[in-house]
C-alpha cells in the first residue's frame, strides 16, 4: 500500500531555531532546487515591503547579526501578518563592478491591516537597531505585485 506523506515546515519555527535538524532538511532541499524549477512565491495583488541598504567604499553590513538577531525580532514582533521573509548579499556585476546596494530586504505580506498595526507599534524600535549592522542608510517602499512567471 503506498502512501503519501507532507511534511509542512513553518519558516517562523525555523527562523526562531525550532531545531538545526529541521533547518538542515531545508537548506538540502532548498540546495536541490536547480535554476529554472523555482516558483514565483508572491500572489499578484499581494503587497510587499522591498527595503534597499545602499553600498559604497566604507559600507559595512553585518549579514550575521541581521539573520540571527534582527530577522527573528521582526517575525516574532509581526507575527503571520509576514507570509515570506527574504535577505539578499548584492553581489559584483559580471564586470567586477561593486553592487549598488549591499543588502535587499523583501518581506511578502500576508495580512496588511495586522502588518501596518504591528509597524505603527514597533517601526521606531526597528529603525533604532539598524546601527547595529549597518552604517548605510535604508530605502523602503510598499510594493503590490501586479505579475508573475516561472
Amino acid at each position: 500500500m503506498n502512501e503519501k506523506h507532507e511534511v509542512n515546515v513553518d519558516r517562523r519555527n525555523v527562523l526562531l531555531g525550532a531545531g538545526t535538524a529541521a533547518a538542515a532538511g531545508v537548506v538540502a532541499t532548498l540546495g536541490a532546487v536547480t535554476p529554472g524549477t523555482a516558483k514565483a512565491e508572491g500572489t499578484v495583488g499581494q503587497e510587499c515591503m522591498t527595503i534597499n541598504y545602499p553600498n559604497s567604499a566604507d559600507v559595512h553590513f553585518d549579514f550575521d547579526y541581521y539573520v540571527n538577531k534582527h530577522m527573528p525580532l521582526i517575525m516574532k514582533l509581526y507575527g503571520k501578518s509576514i507570509a515570506r521573509f527574504e535577505l539578499r548579499r548584492g553581489q559584483p556585476g559580471a564586470d567586477g563592478a561593486a553592487p549598488p546596494f549591499v543588502a535587499t530586504i523583501t518581506i511578502w505580506i500576508a495580512d496588511p491591516k495586522a502588518f501596518d498595526a504591528a509597524a505603527a507599534i514597533h517601526q521606531a524600535g526597528l529603525r533604532a537597531d539598524v546601527s547595529k549592522f549597518t552604517n548605510s542608510q535604508l530605502i523602503a517602499q510598499r510594493d503590490k505585485i501586479v505579475g508573475t512567471a516561472t
